[in-house]
């Protein structure tokens, strides 16, 4: 039996056979007594936790509220407290944005009242970049997706949104352009991304994780683990073999703590001087992870090892997504920094 400090009681409730079990909050925890059914034990037990925490974050109105329809506003507050608190980095910073622009616009309404066309033209609104309605669109459906599987809500609607297309840009830098940037007088740690971000194909938000035990200099490998590696539904850890202008910087690879000290804002900020100071306009987007994959390729001629390195289970991707054709000329140039 459950104890008192328990704020509700799972049992029996066999006077309806389709929800047979009865979620029951004590009167000392609500204020009075609420009581939600459902078709099985395991069902009552998961949704126990998001109720008491719907409870404290939202009043037990809310839970009135959520039979005539959850609203926007408050599914996220619960979201928020269960899985945005997670993130981190630029993660957290997108997530905060699009989820932003979403209550703004849906806040007040009962989520199973909006439809599929009104997220999709909310969606295009949000800007003329099919890049940026991608994001929305991804973000979004997260939260749709979890707030289904948790019960929150009766109806996926996300699931009958038109996903939008966007074709990655891919932008490389050339070997000239990267010798600049590495000769630039800038601080160690920002020399040290270029290199592992350029030369090992590491992702941003993998080495502001990271910290210099990864990098294994008897092995001459980086350790990508689990909680730095992207969790994409393939690989959740990998060895990056040393390239030869990472062996060539080794005394510079080294270090205590984090390899890049600062936060994103501040790593951002200092890359896009760089990257003025070397003579480009902009920070091109992801263009040393896309110039790792692009050199790497056309040095190798194998999309698989490419894609061994950059943590992908599918070669296809390394075409799809990150590499450009290119030169073996260039390659060879590139690797040779």
């Amino acid at each position: 039996m459950p104890t008192k400090n328990i704020p509700y009681f799972i049992s029996p409730y066999p006077s309806c056979p389709s929800t047979p079990w009865k979620l029951e909050f004590r009167v000392s925890f609500a204020g009075k007594r609420i009581r939600k059914f459902f078709a099985s034990k395991a069902e009552a037990e998961a949704a126990a936790p998001l109720l008491i925490a719907q409870v404290r974050t939202c009043g037990t109105q809310s839970l009135a509220e959520q039979r005539r329809g959850l609203s926007l506003s408050t599914a996220l507050n619960i979201y928020r407290q269960h899985q945005v608190t997670c993130m981190t980095g630029k993660h957290l910073q997108t997530a905060r944005y699009v989820f932003k622009g979403l209550e703004e616009k849906f806040g007040a309404m009962p989520m199973d009242s909006i439809t599929s066309l009104e997220l999709e033209k909310w969606m295009r609104s949000r800007g003329t970049s099919p890049t940026t309605g991608a994001c929305f669109y991804r973000y979004t459906r997260m939260f749709w997706r979890w707030t289904y599987k948790k019960q929150l809500i009766e109806h996926n609607t996300i699931e009958r949104v038109d996903s939008p297309s966007a074709k990655t840009r891919l932008n490389i830098l050339t070997p000239s352009q990267m010798k600049a940037l590495l000769a630039l007088d800038c601080p160690k740690w920002l020399r040290v991304a270029f290199s592992l971000c350029g030369f090992a194909g590491l992702r941003t938000e993998e080495l502001l994780r990271m910290d210099w035990g990864a990098v294994i200099h008897d092995e001459q490998s980086i350790h990508v683990g689990k909680g730095i590696q992207k969790n994409s539904g393939g690989w959740t850890e990998r060895y990056v073999d040393f390239t030869d202008p990472i062996k060539r910087r080794m005394e510079e690879l080294q270090g205590n703590g984090k390899i890049v000290p600062v936060p994103f804002i501040t790593f951002r900020r200092q890359r896009v001087a760089a990257a003025k100071a070397a003579g480009l306009k902009e920070w091109p987007a992801n263009c040393l992870r896309h110039s790792f994959a692009s050199y790497h390729l056309a040095l190798h001629g194998d999309a698989g090892k490419t894609g061994h390195q950059m943590g992908h289970t599918s070669s296809a991707m390394v075409y799809r997504t990150y590499a450009q054709a290119v030169r073996k000329s260039q390659a060879t140039e590139w690797w040779a920094i």
